[in-house]
Parts: C-alpha cells; structure tokens; sequence
C-alpha cells in the first residue's frame, strides 16, 4: 500500500481523532473507509455525488415543502 500525506484543517483532524477514540479505530482506518466510500460512490453515481457533499440539505427535506 502506498503512503499519501493529506492536508487536514485543524478542526478536522481533530473531530477525526475524537471520533477514533470513540469507535476505537485509528484515524487511518477512518480515513480509508471514507476514501474507499467516495471513490466507490464516485464510481456508481459519478459526478452528482459532489452536490450531496457540497449541499446534504436537500437530503433532509420533506417531500412537498
């Protein structure tokens, strides 16, 4: 496997870390499982994924408001 840097905002890493912690994962296995699933995602829905990462609150509204 491969070893890749990323850039994290502070705030990121550091509800990731809280979030290890809590799931007892560590904070790369985190981080692949959310990799795995956008690139999976990616690969069935292509592009439209980006509109639900960018703007989920369609996601949350009730059918005719």
């Amino acid at each position: 496997m491969a070893k890749q840097i990323i850039n994290v905002p502070d705030d990121v890493r550091e509800r990731l870390e809280r979030m290890a912690e809590e799931t007892s994962l560590s904070m790369n296995a985190l981080a692949n499982l959310a990799i795995q699933s956008l690139v999976a995602n990616y690969e069935v829905k292509g592009s439209f994924i980006f509109a639900d990462l960018l703007n989920p609150d369609h996601r949350y509204r009730k059918e005719g408001k």
